[in-house]
């Protein structure tokens, strides 16, 4: 029997429902930080079977000195409705989960993961953001379109083989109808129907918002299924690879796997993989340049003294890459202190024990949900002094170099961290180097600054907000 006294203290859970109405699923990881205060390092949250949180770095550490133990992951069942199962290279975990992260890792490196193809393909979607920016006229636009696009492009190529027109709007659908779906994994309705499906008949009551999620991750599972089609029928088995796809399904030939069966090679393993890509690839990586430009026109001296040193130590017409990052500890340090300050998720993804451990005085058994919060240590005052306020110099020593803080873990820790991770600081550091060296970006009115407002996603990402890309001649 799962009682309160066996899991580390939290706040008080109501029978069967636990802590879920008592959750503010827009300001979550704020909610945490303060139940950290007042309960410790390491609480139990009910929605509603019981989560163990860990809000502490040093007891973190836990995740990689014993990564085995801390590598499940619990059952999803909103998975199970969304992809057919547990599939995927995020929320799987049976026994096949390490050769398709293995598998992953290795096809998509043969298609340049930190290699200098991919950061030429990178490159040239920023140039195609700056042709855009510039046909803007120093006009207000809504960045978001644009830069989905762009950081979209990459994992469209990297897993269909094709891109798309920065000025199409096939990915930014695509996004919309991905976000909306997910955003059901942090609404009461998803965590009562995660406790117990049965819970479903009591959708019309939250407004039949899981029917509605349902809808929306059909049109995203459709899409996905339609370009498998499509490169089942155009696959040469004997050519080399186009694409992730196609090394999916020439493997899935070689391992005598029929599609439509249950496992690892199957079709349902393949669509459950892009899913991921797409949903840890794209949204999370657009969201953060957003965001960054965000803070950027709210903070005009920050994005000066940025300015400064790309002018200082590059120039305004070199294009910037990967190399040039030891030439800009400030832009670096301002990138780290994006990924401090911006939280993508109220919650982290659940782990799940594979054994019973001991952690910070408690006994948890195998099983349990277990949670690292990074948002309650990027967060707290205790680490970052003035923890709300964006300041990139907490980074940097007394000479300006950059200080790489391992308290700031935006791409998790153990066997579970993410497997993009090499993309996405490409990504993120091309991308906003080369944006900052050819514009200044102001508010859409002068002295009327952008606020920071975040949607309820199970992705936090910014309200739509407008801004003038302002050439630097």
């Amino acid at each position: 029997m799962v009682t309160r006294k066996n899991y580390p203290p939290g706040p008080f859970p109501l029978p069967i429902f636990g802590n879920i109405f008592q959750i503010d699923a827009l300001n979550f990881e704020k909610q945490l930080l303060k139940w950290k205060k007042q309960y410790g390092k390491v609480i139990t949250v009910w929605i509603p079977d019981p989560q163990i949180i860990v809000s502490d770095h040093d007891v973190m550490k836990e995740f990689i000195k014993n990564s085995e133990a801390y590598s499940g992951r619990p059952t999803f069942r909103l998975m199970e409705l969304f992809v057919d199962g547990n599939y995927g290279l995020v929320f799987d975990d049976d026994s096949f989960w390490r050769n398709q992260k293995r598998f992953a890792l290795h096809v998509l490196r043969d298609f340049g993961f930190g290699k200098p193809i991919l950061e030429e393909t990178i490159i040239d979607q920023s140039n195609q953001m700056k042709d855009f920016l510039i046909e803007q006229k120093n006009e207000p636009v809504d960045p978001n379109p644009m830069i989905t696009t762009g950081v979209g492009n990459i994992v469209h190529q990297l897993t269909f083989g094709w891109t798309v027109p920065l000025k199409s709007d096939y990915i930014m659908n695509f996004r919309n109808n991905l976000l909306e779906a997910v955003e059901i994994f942090l609404h009461p309705m998803g965590m009562l129907y995660e406790f117990w499906p049965g819970f479903a008949k009591l959708d019309p009551l939250f407004g039949n918002v899981l029917k509605r999620c349902v809808a929306k991750n059909d049109v995203v599972i459709d899409g996905i299924k339609d370009e498998i089609k499509k490169h089942r029928e155009t696959l040469d088995f004997d050519s080399e690879p186009r694409d992730y796809i196609d090394a999916f399904l020439i493997e899935q030939k070689r391992q005598n796997f029929e599609k439509n069966e249950h496992g690892e090679w199957s079709d349902r393993q393949l669509i459950g993989a892009v899913y991921d890509l797409f949903g840890a690839g794209m949204e999370t990586t657009s969201t953060s340049i957003r965001t960054f430009i965000l803070y950027m026109v709210r903070n005009p001296e920050i994005q000066k003294k940025i300015h400064e040193e790309i002018d200082r130590e590059i120039g305004k017409d070199d294009v910037i890459g990967m190399a040039h990052q030891t030439k800009l500890p400030y832009l670096v340090a301002c990138i780290q202190e994006l990924q401090r300050i911006a939280v993508l998720l109220s919650l982290n993804l659940q782990h799940s024990l594979t054994e019973t451990v001991e952690l910070n005085g408690f006994t948890i058994p195998k099983g349990t949900t277990i949670i690292p919060q990074f948002p309650s240590i990027h967060l707290d005052d205790d680490h970052f002094p003035s923890a709300e306020i964006f300041d990139p110099t907490r980074h940097l020593d007394k000479n300006g170099k950059f200080i790489k803080n391992d308290k700031v873990t935006p791409f998790s820790v153990g066997k579970r961290s993410c497997l993009g991770e090499s993309l996405a600081k490409m990504e993120l550091f091309i991308f906003i180097s080369n944006l900052l060296q050819k514009f200044e970006f102001l508010p859409e009115i002068d002295g009327k600054l952008p606020q920071i407002i975040y949607q309820n996603n199970f992705i936090k990402s910014p309200k739509p907000f407008k801004i003038r890309a302002i050439y630097r001649s």
